[in-house]
């Protein structure tokens, strides 16, 4: 993921809401037909979010490196499925064992039909597709 000069705020860094950009330009580079067909046309089913939760690790600023955005699925329940995420370097800084985490987050999206707006439970293939990305919950201090 690129940092664009206008994702930078007044405090020189990625701003908070740049950070969803990004959550959702990854989201939906792995899963690119949540909601849409290979054509890009809507289809029955629409995925909505409808819970994030954020955890804001270090601060980001401008650069021309990229970042990387790690995405998993560590729920899916029958109509809803949780997504996890860090926002992270591409790789550690010299003389560091980690790489440097600036975010952790997930996310909550309920699937619904198109034409109702009730929840729609997953089809077999859709729960396959987020199956392949399984993982653990990210841990996100509390307040």
């Amino acid at each position: 993921m690129q940092v664009r000069w206008s994702d930078v705020d007044l405090f020189a860094h990625v701003n908070n809401a740049a950070y969803l950009r990004f959550l959702d330009d990854a989201r939906f580079a792995l899963f690119p037909s949540m909601g849409v067909d290979p054509a890009g046309r809507p289809t029955d089913s629409l995925l909505v979010v409808v819970k994030h939760e954020i955890e804001y690790v270090a601060p980001l600023a401008f650069r021309p490196e990229p970042v990387a955005v790690d995405v998993w699925v560590p729920r899916i329940g029958r109509s809803s499925v949780d997504f996890g995420y860090e926002v992270l370097d591409v790789a550690a800084p010299t003389g560091a064992a980690e790489p440097v985490v600036y975010l952790r987050a997930r996310s909550r999206m309920v699937q619904l039909d198109r034409g109702t707006h009730a929840p729609r439970e997953f089809t077999t293939d859709e729960r396959a597709v987020f199956e392949q990305y399984a993982g653990e919950a990210p841990v996100l201090h509390g307040w």
